[in-house]
């Protein structure tokens, strides 16, 4: 019985990880991104932003993807990326800084 309580754990416990993983992208898919590409573009390669932001004429999408195997660090399997598009078009795109980032 303890078994079988135990079993049902690993198998919920996977199925979360499964959950939370596969909604993300690889990182590698933002050597894909190129300048003048539309959202919809950028979007069929690494997936639906996290965040958006908008100001006269320009837009930034902010996107979470799966770091490589090699690259990850204990509780930190994913990093940020940002697209900002002038006009409906890539302008620039990179990894969000972490030491800027939120101020």
């Amino acid at each position: 019985m303890r078994r079988e309580f135990r079993m049902k754990r690993v198998a919920v416990a996977l199925s979360v990880a499964g959950l939370v993983t596969g909604c993300a992208s690889p990182a590698h898919n933002m050597d894909r991104v190129q300048p003048g590409m539309t959202p919809q573009q950028v979007s069929a390669i690494v997936g639906q932003p996290q965040a958006m932001t908008y100001s006269a004429g320009k837009q930034c999408s902010y996107f979470v993807l799966l770091k490589d195997f090699w690259s990850r660090v204990p509780w930190r399997v994913n990093d940020r990326y940002y697209v900002c598009y002038d006009d409906g078009r890539v302008e620039s795109f990179g990894k969000v800084d972490t030491v800027t980032e939120g101020l």
